[in-house]
C-alpha cells in the first residue's frame, strides 16, 4: 500500500513516538536542541535546519554575549532586552555547529530554514513548546535571519540538498535571497511549507523562476485548509507534481491515528480539487512527488 507523506513534520523531545508504517515522515530540526533528539531516529528522512525563530541563538561574527544579543535582535524598552539577556544562552557559533553536527550521508533535507517578520521571542528567551511563556515585544532583525538563512542555503548547495523553508510576512525577501543563494544550483529543491504567501507572489515569482521539477508546496490542515475554501483555491494553482502534504506538527507529542487523519483530510481535498480517481490516487501523486523532492 501506498505510504501517506508527512514533508514537514517535527520532533519535541517532550514525548514517545508511535511505531508509524503508514506514513513516511521527513523530520525538521529547527535548532540544537530538538537535532539532538532526531538525530538518534530511525525510520524518518532527517533534517538539519535553523528555524528562524531560534538564529538569534547563532553568531555569524565571533563576539562575546551581550555584544551579540545586541547586534541582532531588535527592541524598544531597554528593561525588556536586559530580561531576556539573563535568560538567553551564550550564542552558539554557526559555523562552528554545522561542522561539529552535520552529517552528509545522515541528512536528507536543509531546514527548517526561512525568514519571519512577525515572530516575537518569548520571554524565556526561545520558543519550548507547552512552557506557557508569554512573548515579549523583542525581534529578531531581519539582517541576521538572512545571514543565518544564507549560510544555510550554502549548505545545502554544496551538498546539493533540498530545502524546507518557513516564510512569514516577508515572502518577497525570502523569494530574492532564494534566487541568489539556490536558483544557481540545479539539484537543490525548494519545498515552501505551508505557504501563505499570495498566490501572485506564488505564481508570478516562484513558478515562474524555479522549474516545476525543483519546487514544491506541501500543504497543512492546520494552516492551508482552515477553511476549504482558501485550501482548494490554493491547490487549483499548483501544478500536481509540485503538491507534498505534511502536518507541522510534533510526531512525539501528538497521536499517529490524529496525524494520519490529517494527511488523509489534505489528500482527499487535493483529490477534490484535481478531479483524481480517490485517495489512493492522490497518495500515488504525492508520494512520487516525495520521492522526486528528496533525491
Amino acid at each position: 500500500m501506498v505510504p501517506f507523506v508527512d514533508a514537514h513534520c517535527h520532533v519535541s523531545g517532550q514525548g514517545q513516538i508511535e511505531d508509524e508504517r503508514e506514513t513516511r515522515r521527513c523530520v525538521m530540526s529547527n535548532f540544537s536542541g530538538d537535532w539532538a533528539t532526531l538525530k538518534g531516529l530511525d525510520g524518518v528522512e532527517k533534517c538539519f535546519g535553523i528555524h528562524p525563530w531560534y538564529s538569534h541563538l547563532y553568531s555569524v561574527h565571533q563576539c562575546d554575549k551581550r555584544s551579540h544579543y545586541e547586534s541582532v535582535l531588535e527592541w524598544r524598552v531597554s528593561e525588556e532586552f536586559e530580561q531576556l539577556l539573563a535568560q538567553l544562552p551564550a550564542p552558539i557559533a554557526l559555523d562552528e555547529y554545522i561542522e561539529q553536527d552535520f552529517e552528509e550521508s545522515q541528512i536528507a533535507v536543509v531546514g527548517e530554514i526561512g525568514l519571519d517578520k512577525l515572530f516575537r521571542l518569548p520571554e524565556n528567551g526561545f520558543y519550548v513548546q507547552n512552557s506557557g511563556a508569554r512573548l515579549s515585544r523583542v525581534k529578531v532583525k531581519m539582517a541576521h535571519q538572512i545571514e543565518v538563512f544564507r549560510r544555510m542555503c550554502q549548505l545545502a548547495c554544496k551538498y546539493r540538498k533540498p530545502v524546507s523553508l518557513h516564510g512569514v510576512k516577508c515572502h518577497g525577501v525570502l523569494f530574492e535571497q532564494c534566487i541568489q543563494e539556490l536558483l544557481p544550483t540545479k539539484e537543490v529543491k525548494v519545498c515552501l511549507h505551508s505557504y501563505t504567501g499570495s498566490f501572485q507572489t506564488l505564481t508570478d515569482s516562484w513558478l515562474r523562476k524555479f522549474p516545476q521539477s525543483r519546487i514544491f508546496l506541501s500543504l497543512s490542515q492546520y494552516i492551508n485548509f482552515k477553511t476549504d475554501e482558501t485550501g482548494l483555491e490554493l491547490v487549483k494553482v499548483i501544478p500536481r507534481s509540485c503538491l507534498l502534504t505534511e502536518t507541522d506538527f510534533p510526531i512525539d507529542t501528538q497521536p499517529a491515528d490524529q496525524l494520519r487523519a490529517q494527511l488523509q483530510h489534505i489528500c482527499e481535498k487535493i483529490s477534490q480539487a484535481c478531479d483524481l480517481d480517490g485517495l489512493e490516487s492522490c497518495k500515488t501523486l504525492i508520494y512520487d512527488n516525495y520521492l522526486r523532492f528528496i533525491a
